[in-house]
């Protein structure tokens, strides 16, 4: 998970240089749960590594899993009352990535409670949010 602290640094360098005031968000999920066409499943805590989720208001955004990240820009579709992000073919960051690794992401969060949804691929998380590098697991 140590590619997403980079990503999340990377994040929140890229806004604060580019005079954007984006607020910045780092989220991780206490359950995995996989869907698939005939239902889903899911994993418990401590049966699965965390992802990983660090996001922008403005559609900059990373997930982490395993051993690597999709990283890149999505569109904002609404901001209110929640936030919600969706990117085409985010490229998968680890070595041995290539086109079959990309993802369509989906990220919708409540700030009201710092929950967020993610659907990345057959993965379909709630994760806890903090604001910014404030995150943390736990």
């Amino acid at each position: 998970m140590r590619k997403s602290m980079c990503a999340l640094a990377a994040l929140v360098l890229g806004l604060a240089c580019g005079g954007a005031r984006a607020d910045t968000w780092r989220c991780f999920n206490d359950v995995e749960v996989t869907c698939l066409e005939d239902g889903c499943s899911a994993a418990n805590k401590g049966e699965f590594t965390p992802m990983d989720l660090a996001f922008a208001s403005d559609g900059g955004l990373s997930l982490c899993a395993y051993t690597g990240c999709w990283d890149g820009t999505g569109r904002v579709l609404a901001t209110s009352p929640f936030l919600v992000i969706a990117a085409r073919r985010l490229p998968w960051s680890d070595p041995h990535g290539g086109p079959d690794r990309e993802r369509d992401i989906l990220v919708a969060f409540d700030p009201a409670d710092r929950i967020a949804v993610v659907k990345a691929g057959d993965w379909a998380h709630p994760l806890r949010c903090q604001p910014g590098q404030a995150g943390g697991e736990g």
